[in-house]
């Protein structure tokens, strides 16, 4: 595998990106008795993320039936991500297990996880998934009920 940077994230390359990437991915895993539902992808507020109407990506996440949408997080409200609460921090983890200080030694690193223990990582992927859900739940009635505002953090450890 060829890596090479990219001197500027627009949202051009993003768009490029989730069509060429992103959308084959998620149809060519995703349970053909489902393609009619919804996928939400979230994105933050990065400026250079996509408009959640855009017309390119909105015409390439119908095909094959598929209903694909972009939502996006709140703004200024991290533990409302469902992103941070649990898949950077898991990929974090193996970083910090890896000592992989560059690019090029995480992606290894990354791969092997996956490769060598796909059914245990299934498994963490489906746990981790729901435990992000159910965190973001808890901080979402938290938020409502306390009034919270985006100045409070929520210290994960608590869990």
């Amino acid at each position: 595998m060829v890596m090479k940077p990219i001197t500027s994230i627009t949202r051009d390359v993003i768009r490029d990106f989730m069509i060429n990437q992103v959308l084959p991915a998620i149809r060519s895993k995703w349970p053909r008795e489902d393609v009619g539902r919804p996928i939400f992808i979230q994105q933050d507020n990065a400026p250079s993320h996509l408009k959640l109407d855009d017309p390119e990506f909105c015409a390439a996440a119908k095909l094959g039936g598929f209903d694909i949408r972009l939502i996006c997080q709140p703004p200024n409200s991290p533990d409302f991500n469902i992103l941070d609460l649990g898949f950077f921090r898991a990929i974090q983890a193996i970083q910090y297990k890896k000592d992989a200080k560059t690019t090029e030694a995480l992606v290894p690193a990354v791969k092997e996880v996956i490769c060598n223990s796909w059914k245990q990582f299934k498994l963490f992927t489906h746990v981790l998934l729901h435990n992000c859900f159910l965190i973001r739940s808890f901080v979402a009635q938290l938020f409502c009920s306390h009034s919270w505002s985006t100045r409070h953090t929520l210290q994960i450890g608590c869990f």
